[in-house]
């Protein structure tokens, strides 16, 4: 009963406005909500006054009697006080009318009465009534996000019609991105529900969200002998860019992991300890990014090897509680629908629990158990997954909380769709606490930290890299973002000047980004002069920042018996970069410089012999 009243109260914080009740004056005869019909019109215009957008809000309330002997006199809504009103007007069919206003610690009760009711059967009784609201919808940095009610019991039992209706500003130039449920249709700078069945209308305006992230990680050396030790850096994703734009300390070196982690390496003498602070811009997008899906399409087929692994949080001992579960929405709302978001473990520092044992104490659940059933349970029936760490923005902690006591951290679980071939995430835990649809369509909130497909464990987000209770994280959403840099320069490079012509030499040219984004699909094309290559022209798929790759090659005179001047030009991102001039020479002058040398070195033996014998003789 505990939890269910917690349901109930996170719900009601959620709503905006609620029908509560509506009071029927009735003869001798018993009423119910089947001997009316309910017919709703929930209008919305939105004016934008510098960064905040104020909504003006219209309800057309129709009810129609379906009895001649009963008729509605009172209707009532209430308001959870936090959710700020004011101009405040009602009216009837007949004109205007007085509401009674009730308040609470809670609430704000909204009652209205009929002057003259209109009575008999299919007779309409309207109430109008509108007021302005500052906080339904919000501006978060790039976009607009709202969260709308939709009145319980639409219709009521005796049918009706349910209409939201939304009016943008006539000079917004946002296009709707995200929906949840997606709108009947859209026109011009309106956008319309009919009879939306959700308890919420979700929808963001905006295709992409930009964020300013500081992030710090404190790492030490314990030990008396130096050792190197990896972070793990924001990655680009299928639908995340990282902008860099400033890192305190430049690691010693920066790959990616078979997960496709950015990970910075640092060496630590011993006992020694560092603090990193990395400043970047981190834009999430609505849609995959066209321009790299295919590198991660490709990505899966090297994972697919340990996708399916069990491990020890991973794991379902008992496979009877999941009988019957056959496809990913299955998987999801076993998830949603068995376990408990418990608040009071979300604050202070818990043992993780793995997927068997959070069956055992479903309210025991935060974000990563929710995450750790997903996973264990999608690959207990042969689906590709994997947790998410990272940074869920959230205004509303109640709502959408961030529950990785270290940090306000947030977890998720990702799928492999196979038709589309692709990363789908979804969030079971903020489903769970708010009711809005994550699994059909994702948001605009969720920051990627680190990827755990092959270990849940390994690599530890940004936040978890802490001492004591230091702050760690800030993350502001923006609206500005910084510019492309594509900057790939030589770290090193190995062609040596001259050659002989029978030999073959190996050649090696090591580049680094030094650009502030991702670089992809790099293309390397090196051409010869009178030199003979093994290297095809090719395209690096991926580079981060600071990354470096080495590119192998073997080389060799293409002309013999010759002396002769070769070239190798290499060019990087359609730019020359290197141009080297070689000098040929045939292996017979190689032999008669060494046979020179020879008969030079013995020659001068020879006369040195010959002195100090003269000398002694004398």
């Amino acid at each position: 009963m505990q939890n269910q009243n917690l349901k109930l109260k996170i719900i009601y914080l959620l709503i905006a406005f609620i029908l509560s009740s509506i009071i029927f004056h009735l003869s001798s005869n018993v009423v119910s909500a089947a001997d009316f019909k309910s017919d709703y019109q929930v209008e919305y215009f939105l004016r934008e006054d510098g960064n905040n957008l104020n909504s003006n809000v219209r309800f057309n309330i129709a009810i129609t009697n379906l009895r001649s002997d009963v008729y509605v006199n009172k209707f009532s809504i209430s308001f959870p006080k936090t959710f700020i009103i004011h101009n405040l007007k009602a009216s009837d069919d007949n004109g205007d009318i007085n509401p009674q206003l009730t308040t609470d610690d809670l609430n704000t009760k909204i009652e209205l009465q009929f002057s003259n009711p209109n009575i008999g059967k299919n007779t309409i009784n309207n109430f109008y009534l509108s007021f302005n609201q500052e906080n339904l919808f919000k501006i978060n940095g790039n976009v607009w996000e709202v969260i709308l009610p939709t009145v319980e019991n639409k219709g009521g039992e005796g049918g009706g019609g349910y209409k939201v209706i939304v009016n943008l500003p006539e000079t917004a130039n946002k296009n709707i991105s995200i929906s949840k449920p997606v709108p009947t249709y859209i026109s011009h700078n309106q956008i319309i529900w009919d009879n939306p069945t959700t308890k919420t209308i979700y929808a963001v305006f905006g295709n992409n969200q930009l964020y300013e992230a500081d992030l710090t990680y404190h790492i030490k050396n314990p030990k008396m002998i130096p050792v190197y030790t990896d972070i793990a850096l924001p990655p680009d994703t299928i639908y995340q860019k990282i902008y860099i734009k400033n890192i305190s300390m430049p690691p010693s070196t920066v790959f990616q992991d078979e997960d496709n982690n950015y990970l910075a390496r640092y060496l630590l003498n011993p006992k020694e300890s560092k603090t990193i602070t990395l400043n970047a811009v981190i834009e999430v997008f609505s849609k995959p990014r066209n321009e790299v899906t295919s590198y991660f399409k490709e990505s899966v087929n090297n994972q697919k090897k340990y996708l399916l692994n069990s491990s020890s949080y991973w794991m379902i001992s008992d496979i009877s509680k999941i009988q019957g579960l056959n496809s990913v929405s299955d998987v999801y709302y076993f998830v949603t629908k068995n376990l408990k978001y418990n608040y009071k473990k979300s604050v202070k520092i818990s043992e993780r629990l793995n997927a068997s044992e959070i069956l055992l104490h479903p309210d025991q659940a935060v974000c990563v158990e929710f995450s750790d059933l997903f996973i264990a349970t999608a690959r207990e029936k042969g689906i590709l997954s994997r947790e998410i760490e990272g940074y869920g923005f959230a205004q509303d902690p109640q709502l959408r909380p961030l529950s990785l006591a270290s940090d306000i951290l947030h977890s998720w679980p990702e799928y492999y769709d196979k038709n589309s071939k692709l990363w789908i995430p979804v969030d079971p835990t903020w489903e769970n606490t708010t009711g809005i649809d994550y699994f059909n369509s994702f948001d605009l909130n969720h920051i990627v930290f680190a990827i755990h497909g092959k270990r849940p464990d390994y690599p530890l987000p940004a936040g978890m890299y802490k001492i004591d209770e230091s702050k760690d994280i800030s993350i502001k959403p923006i609206i500005s973002k910084p510019k492309d840099e594509i900057k790939i320069s030589i770290d090193h490079f190995d062609i040596l000047s001259s050659i002989i012509d029978n030999r073959t030499y190996q050649g090696k040219i090591t580049i680094k980004n030094i650009g502030n984004v991702y670089a992809w699909n790099i293309p390397i094309e090196i051409k010869a002069d009178n030199i003979n290559l093994s290297f095809s022209n090719t395209n690096i798929p991926i580079l981060a920042p600071f990354e470096k790759k080495e590119i192998n090659f073997q080389y060799s005179s293409l002309v013999k018996n010759k002396k002769i001047t070769g070239m190798l030009v290499v060019f990087l991102l359609g730019k020359q970069i290197i141009r080297q001039t070689i000098i040929i020479t045939p292996y017979y002058y190689d032999w008669a410089i060494k046979i020179s040398i020879i008969i030079i070195g013995f020659a001068f033996i020879f006369l040195l012999i010959k002195f100090f014998t003269h000398k002694k003789s004398k």
